[in-house]
């Protein structure tokens, strides 16, 4: 996947027009006064097939390249004269068919408005957790909630489900070593809840955060791991905020005295 500013291919788009519409007197050099002109459209041009992954309409490109270096040559570099003007129209007439059948097969898609900021969702999940509480999480965890955020920007609900309900249980297994010693083994998220839930002496866990859990198991987890549910883009970012509410409550727990 990649980022690209849609700009770039409103700018490139500009340089074709113009260079495909050159008259004899355009400016070749860049106006002293700022503004683009000759030199710069079909560097601008050239520059952003490469950079937009237009390889075939660039190769197609090369005659235009090479009367680009014809240009940098000549010592009047002020305008056009009729014969340059008419090669660059020349050109351009030929390139513009590699480049329409090339850009036939480009789709951008949209990231839609959620109900989280999508500037959080895409790349910032942190922000979303209280304050300090991301920093704190296993790398796994942090993994998984950035993929989720990715997941429900990108609207891929249930892959957005299994990364948060993983996270989540990787946070819950700090929690568990937290108040329950001298078990060993991976224990399954309902062995770690049953063992906190049942925990009768010496430090205990905070019963709301334990009750919270066998509520995510039951409902979510469960679920979810086996081919069982399938979410909607509302009901993942339901658990995503249940989720991050249990584990800021555990981190808490983790972390006190």
């Amino acid at each position: 996947m990649q980022k690209i500013d849609l700009q770039r291919y409103f700018f490139l788009g500009t340089a074709m027009r113009y260079l495909q519409d050159c008259q004899e007197g355009y400016r070749i050099a860049r106006f002293p006064e700022g503004g683009f002109a000759i030199l710069d459209n079909i560097q601008i041009f050239l520059k952003d097939l490469e950079e937009l992954k237009l390889f075939v309409t660039r190769r197609a490109s090369y005659g235009l390249e090479n009367f680009l270096e014809e240009l940098k040559q000549q010592p009047d570099k002020e305008n056009l004269t009729s014969e340059a003007a008419l090669k660059i129209r020349e050109l351009m007439n030929k390139i513009r068919p590699t480049f329409d059948a090339e850009s036939e097969g480009i789709f951008p898609f949209y990231t839609t408005d959620k109900r989280y900021n999508l500037e959080s969702l895409i790349g910032g999940i942190s922000k979303l957790f209280r304050p300090g509480v991301y920093d704190l999480l296993p790398d796994i965890a942090k993994t998984d909630f950035s993929e989720a955020g990715y997941c429900i920007a990108f609207e891929r609900p249930t892959a957005a489900a299994f990364h948060i309900l993983r996270g989540t249980e990787d946070v819950l297994r700090n929690y568990y070593k937290k108040f329950i010693r001298g078990k060993k083994g991976v224990k399954t998220w309902g062995q770690m809840t049953f063992d906190l839930k049942n925990k009768n002496k010496g430090k205990m866990p905070n019963s709301v955060i334990v009750n919270h859990l066998i509520n995510i198991k039951d409902s979510f987890r469960n679920p979810t791991q086996h081919p069982d549910k399938i979410y909607d883009i509302h009901e993942v970012q339901d658990l995503l905020s249940l989720c991050i509410d249990v584990i800021n409550r555990m981190v808490h727990g983790i972390n006190s005295k």
